[in-house]
């Protein structure tokens, strides 16, 4: 494994307390929630911890076991470190959750993080990124089974925005130069996952889900 280097804390504790109740976070948190549950998978690590919500929730169900990573101590992680370099062995969870992390890392550590959760997810990766691209979409609702959506991004030209400034947080989103919806899949591919599924949540468009296999 590479040295394990903690990233420089970018929010303290009381941010989570202010932005917790919002209905994006609550949103995207259901989100997982519905892909843990469908996945039938048990045994979880979440990386970043964020406000909690997710481990409250999973915590009311005696046949979950959820373990959690974070590099800020004081939002009480199981374990204290960096999603490039974790203190586990290969394949030691069911699924893997990293939600709204890996823009926070500079867009080089992207592939690295992706490998290491690759070594250590025995089946499926939950990732959410933020995602600035021009996007268009359709739903159509079928008797007994449901909504069906399509989403579309025009071409690259199009759809590039200017190379995303350090905002204290995001080192980078989707779409701006440098990190493109092509370089993400690149990226993606090479930590060896199979893209599963890729899709916005319905109301908040801004958070893209990536249901990633590794069996």
């Amino acid at each position: 494994m590479a040295e394990n280097k903690i990233p420089k804390k970018q929010v303290d504790s009381s941010y989570y307390g202010k932005h917790a109740f919002h209905p994006l976070r609550i949103e995207s948190i259901t989100e997982q929630l519905r892909q843990i549950c469908y996945s039938g998978y048990t045994d979880i690590l979440e990386i970043g911890v964020g406000e909690g919500f997710l481990g409250h929730c999973l915590k009311e169900f005696p046949q979950i076991s959820h373990t959690t990573l974070d590099f800020a101590e004081e939002l009480n992680p199981d374990y204290v470190g960096c999603v490039t370099n974790m203190p586990f062995d290969d394949n030691q969870f069911d699924i893997v959750v990293c939600c709204q992390v890996l823009e926070h890392l500079p867009f080089t550590e992207f592939l690295p993080s992706l490998k290491e959760i690759r070594r250590i997810a025995r089946h499926k990766a939950i990732i959410s990124l933020p995602d600035k691209r021009r996007h268009f979409g359709a739903a159509v609702c079928v008797a007994r089974f449901g909504w069906f959506k399509y989403e579309w991004n025009p071409a690259r030209r199009y759809n590039a925005h200017k190379e995303l400034e350090f905002n204290g947080e995001h080192y980078w989103e989707i779409g701006c130069k440098g990190s493109l919806g092509g370089d993400i899949v690149r990226n993606m591919k090479k930590a060896k996952f199979k893209i599963e599924k890729q899709y916005r949540l319905w109301n908040h468009s801004w958070h893209c889900f990536f249901i990633l296999r590794s069996d």
